[in-house]
């Protein structure tokens, strides 16, 4: 019965995101395609997190300089962790910009609201067009976009486990000379299982950490702090 209300639940989001991304582009027929998108995220991806059962707390924005655009780097439980990053990002007062899989452009709607909020594109395997999209991020960085990207490069297989970092986020930091905001995520491993179709009630929790200033580091160098404080953060509170 639990994984057939939760399967319900996956539905009801599915439903939730379609019905987004058509409304969208029905209404981006008459106005800006791209600020009716960015209007409505915030409050819209609450209203799906509330309306599946669950809670969010944020904390640490006080870190966040609104004056400032940044790279923010953290955990990566669930695919759900993006629901909860435009959550935050209303709170910051701050667009927020994915890097995602090529493929994922081609779905009817989905595809035309990641264009319309600047979605970076990413072709896995070819190293020329992933390279092509690396100078794209640094492009966006210095020209004041706020940009998102998940270090382990893919879910945690467990759901608490921080896994191996990769160095082209840290490239792309550097390059753009723009401070790293470290953020961790908890509860949506819970929400949204790797591997499930299914969502489940669950507290959600995401905090973002001091910047990290990029001045004077090696790319390595900027990884491993990084990767020190996030790790720091999420292991710190499971011993507790």
């Amino acid at each position: 019965m639990n994984k057939f209300l939760g399967f319900l639940r996956f539905l009801w989001a599915v439903i939730f995101v379609l019905g987004y991304a058509i409304q969208g582009a029905i209404f981006g027929l008459f106005t800006n395609r791209e600020q009716y998108f960015r209007r409505r995220l915030a409050p819209s991806a609450l209203r799906l997190i509330k309306s599946t059962g669950s809670d969010i707390t944020i904390e640490g924005l006080d870190h966040i300089d609104k004056n400032k655009n940044y790279l923010f780097l953290g955990n990566h439980r669930s695919y759900t962790d993006i629901v909860v990053l435009f959550v935050a990002s209303g709170m910051m007062d701050k667009q927020l910009t994915f890097m995602a899989k090529k493929e994922l452009f081609y779905m009817p709607f989905l595809g035309l609201s990641m264009r319309a909020m600047d979605t970076i594109p990413v072709a896995r395997g070819k190293s020329s067009k992933a390279l092509k999209s690396l100078v794209e991020c640094v492009n966006k960085l210095k020209s004041g976009v706020n940009m998102v990207i998940f270090p382990e490069g893919t879910r945690s297989n467990d759901g608490h486990t921080l896994g191996t970092f990769k160095k082209g986020a840290f490239t792309i930091a550097k390059r753009a000379n723009v401070s790293i905001a470290p953020f961790v995520i908890k509860g949506t491993e819970k929400y949204m299982p790797k591997g499930a179709y299914s969502m489940y009630p669950a507290k959600i929790y995401i905090k973002f950490l001091p910047t990290i200033d990029t001045t004077d580091k090696t790319d390595i160098e900027l990884m491993e702090e990084t990767r020190q404080v996030i790790a720091k953060e999420i292991y710190t509170e499971q011993t507790l």
